[in-house]
């Protein structure tokens, strides 16, 4: 096929997650990529035709590369570009998107809106929720409250939100959080929100939305403590783990059919509500937990996310089928014409790790160097670089999360064992949750899930290799 046949694709980002998405694009005979990164991400370099570093939420600045390069299609890969209208931007220009506008973006830039558009609309898996702008109203309702989990209402990476008992032990500590985020603006708003505290098991569904249709992707759960065992403060994300039949090991079928009810009832909604088409990728963080008056755990909504998860984008891009052609995914998104039958995944269990440096998230250090043998990397081991720095060919840390590794098998077991072994090609003053994907948490989780009455039929299926 000629230069002239090829499709010029802009991916906007420059994290672990955009690499995954650059590797997914690459691998299509009708990509012509670029990008825009807001530091060098040496793995997107190697893919793209042209790779510029600019300032990613600038909806002129993006739009302004993307005109000069002539750009046909935009992928958006972090969540504050799309809060920050570049989407609207591009669109202004002709330039198709896989990703929502501005005012559809506040499902995941401002988490009062989510929650109020789901308790006006009557939409499942809405925990007890209060939005609160004055710090006396939420200092008297958390005095009288039972266990809940504080949230800033706008965008704090994955970092924002606390709960009783775990990062906020007391009432003091409660009433000073709040207003904490009140008084300094976290998250660029001044509003938050309190919740009932969920007891349960979180995990990810991510789908690629057309404008109508939702269409779910494997299911994935993410680590958030920063330390073995679950402990420590949130991360962005310290890994993950998928399995091969792309359920969960205390998620049953029913209860994946009921999320996915949910994230088809908001795009519905979000449609009654703005006018528009949601097209791009939208990822519910789901717990399984239950509620006072149920018998059994359902779906509760922690949050949605208008973009692919981080790390989660690196368990399901992988594993792709070889029939799918991730490119003609993205166009058809775009266009609102996307089907089943253009995209599958493979039968695998994935398990991802991150390595990140010693002192992430408390304390960011002075950059150091990173050896990376990208080499001993095989078939079944993959590397996603993260935040990093490329000076003279030279790799070193920027503070936050550095690379991934990811492990591909038959079962999560050996996932587990290849991701784990993968993370001796990379040497430096970086760690990494070594927990993740084994047997030991996995069943902890299954074990939690039980006491609680859920249903986990495929916890003793042998081909999970954690029988």
């Amino acid at each position: 096929m000629g230069e002239r046949d090829l499709t010029r694709v802009l991916l906007v980002g420059s994290g672990a997650r955009e690499h995954a998405i650059a590797v997914a694009l690459a691998k299509s005979p009708n990509a012509d990529l670029y990008a825009a990164m807001s530091t060098r991400n040496p793995g997107i370099t190697k893919l793209a035709r042209d790779a510029t570093i600019l300032q990613i939420s600038d909806a002129q600045a993006v739009s302004g590369y993307a005109k000069q390069v002539h750009i046909e299609l935009a992928v958006i890969g972090p969540e504050a570009p799309l809060v920050n209208g570049v989407v609207d931007s591009l669109t202004e220009q002709g330039i198709a998107c896989v990703g929502p506008t501005q005012r559809l973006a506040l499902l995941e830039g401002d988490k009062s809106f989510c929650r109020n558009l789901l308790s006006k609309y009557g939409i499942a898996g809405n925990p007890l929720f209060r939005v609160f702008t004055e710090p006396d109203s939420a200092e008297a309702f958390l005095r009288t409250a039972g266990p809940v989990a504080i949230k800033p209402a706008g965008l704090t990476g994955g970092k924002g939100v606390k709960v009783t008992g775990e990062d906020l032990p007391s009432k003091q500590d409660e009433v000073a959080y709040a207003k904490e985020i009140l008084r300094n603006k976290i998250g660029g708003s001044q509003r938050l929100v309190i919740e009932e505290r969920l007891n349960g098991e979180e995990y990810s569904l991510q789908a690629f939305v057309d404008g109508h249709d939702v269409h779910p992707m494997p299911l994935v759960q993410d680590h958030k403590r920063a330390y073995e065992n679950d402990s420590g403060p949130n991360t962005g994300g310290m890994g993950s783990y998928s399995d091969r039949d792309h359920l969960l090991p205390f998620v049953s079928p029913e209860n994946f059919e009921a999320g996915s009810r949910i994230m088809t009832d908001v795009i519905r909604a979000l449609n009654k509500e703005t006018g528009e088409e949601y097209k791009g990728l939208l990822y519910g963080q789901f717990m399984l937990a239950r509620s006072l008056h149920e018998e059994k755990p359902s779906p509760k909504l922690i949050e949605f996310n208008c973009r692919f998860g981080d790390p989660e984008a690196m368990n399901v891009l992988p594993i792709l089928s070889e029939e799918t052609d991730f490119m003609e995914v993205c166009e058809r998104i775009a266009e609102g014409s996307l089907k089943s039958k253009y995209f599958s995944f493979q039968p695998k269990a994935t398990v991802c790790k991150y390595l990140v440096p010693v002192t992430y998230p408390d304390h960011v250090a002075a950059p150091q160097m990173v050896d990376v043998d990208e080499e001993a990397f095989g078939q079944n081991a993959r590397l996603f670089y993260a935040s990093v720095d490329v000076k003279n060919g030279c790799i070193s840390t920027t503070g936050s999360r550095t690379l991934a590794v990811v492990g591909i098998a038959e079962t999560i077991r050996e996932a587990e064992q290849i991701a784990e072994g993968a993370t001796a090609n990379v040497q430096g003053p970086l760690r990494h949750r070594h927990d993740i994907g084994t047997e030991e948490l996995i069943q902890k989780r299954i074990e939690h899930m039980k006491s609680l009455g859920a249903s986990t039929s495929t916890a003793s299926s042998p081909e999970m290799g954690i029988a």
